[in-house]
């Protein structure tokens, strides 16, 4: 699992409305050339829990020394399959590993750009071979360490020629890193679209091959992406690459050679951005920008908008083969509203719905249990593990 990509700007913030399970339905699935076809109507009427209170809470809000279950910023969380957990702790690039209990074991990593050091830990995972990986973008290389901590070796993170920083979506089954890298048409006068690029590379770091290109963002007249509009979200589950635009529900399962595999759709019909969303970004992005002045400034004032809010956000794949898909929602919604999840079986059907805990941001999802990062009203992040009740 990926942690949630960094959304910087102030100007794309966006609210959409939450639609309700209400309508039993079922999905079609179908099968056309070789691809599994699966469309469903527009909600699940089996809604599933998390039981309260949580099963595992790790962390504290304050303390008189810097302990392991003091966290700065939590990055990851992962269920190892010994049944610690493991966190990326981003403020001091440490991987601190706990038993099922909430004690510690042991901590490895650090800030630096020695072997075994990261100048940012971005995110964990862990590969056959009781092989604990770790993503560094800055710079640019994965580290492999066992399940004791020891440092086993790393590999630079490779780059295509013309795109940007690559990022890392996630691993399949076998150990193959799924890439994606970004690019923009140099089109400054027309409304065009980014475009991703996404590439499988081997546990050596060699590029096994393209998976194919993907539309990202469109971008408005001054180059900016436009505000509260679609974009690629990507995830990589079991044997698949996961592909869907957040302007509309289709997700396309891309093997590794890049040929299509599944496709999973749903009868959403996005909603349409008012005025009165664009006049509350335009002043949430004035507060941001207020005191600075220049060109670049005056680019971003002259953001323009989408038609339509997106219909979905976040993917991820759990343990079991399923496809959870987040709804969509602005984060000027306040984090104590919980967050909303579609979920899919591995042939694509529609088989229940879902709504987290306020404040509870879910990064790894067991056949049984749901693991993530809960934010406090004061920013405090804590590990905690809910029961999955189907």
């Amino acid at each position: 699992m990926i942690p949630r990509p960094f959304r910087p700007s102030a100007a794309a913030l966006l609210l959409v409305s939450c639609l309700s399970p209400d309508n039993p339905s079922s999905t079609i699935v179908r099968d056309s050339a070789g691809v599994r076809i699966a469309e469903s109507p527009e909600a699940s009427p089996d809604e599933w829990r998390l039981q309260l209170p949580p099963v595992l809470q790790i962390g504290r809000n304050e303390g008189e020394d810097d302990g392991p279950d003091l966290f700065g910023h939590i990055m990851q969380v992962i269920r190892l399959s010994s049944g610690d957990i493991a966190v990326a702790e981003g403020l001091a690039n440490e991987i601190r590993i706990f038993d099922d209990g909430g004690g510690h074991l042991r901590t490895f990593g650090r800030s630096g750009e020695g072997p075994g050091e990261f100048t940012v830990l971005w995110t964990i995972a862990e590969l056959p071979g009781d092989t604990i990986v770790a993503v560094d973008p800055r710079g640019g290389r994965v580290s492999l360490f066992t399940s004791s901590g020891t440092f086993a070796r790393s590999f630079l993170i490779p780059r295509l020629p013309g795109a940007a920083a690559p990022n890392v979506i996630g691993w399949l089954d076998d150990g193959t890193l799924l890439i994606d890298a970004l690019t923009r048409s140099p089109s400054r006068d027309t409304r065009d679209q980014s475009t991703h690029f996404l590439y499988a590379v081997d546990r050596d770091g060699e590029v096994l091959g393209t998976l194919g290109e993907f539309a990202g963002q469109q971008l408005g007249r001054n180059g900016y992406p436009l505000a509260l509009g679609g974009r690629a979200e990507f995830a990589a589950g079991g044997e698949l690459a996961w592909y869907g635009h957040s302007s509309r529900f289709e997700l396309v399962g891309h093997d590794r050679s890049g040929s299509v595999r599944r496709i999973v759709r749903v009868d959403r019909i996005p909603v349409a951005v008012t005025q009165a969303e664009i006049d509350e970004s335009r002043a949430a992005a004035e507060e941001s920008l207020r005191g600075m002045s220049g060109p670049a400034v005056e680019r971003i004032r002259a953001t323009e908008f989408a038609s339509n809010h997106s219909v979905h956000g976040r993917i991820l794949a759990d343990e079991a083969g399923n496809l959870w898909v987040e709804r969509y929602r602005s984060r000027l919604i306040e984090d104590s509203i919980g967050r909303e999840w579609d979920i899919f079986d591995a042939e694509g059907r529609l088989i229940g719905y879902l709504v987290t805990p306020g404040g509870f941001q879910i990064t790894w999802i067991g056949a049984q249990f749901v693991l993530g990062v809960h934010s406090d009203s004061l920013g405090v992040e804590t590990v905690r593990m809910y029961r999955l009740d189907r």
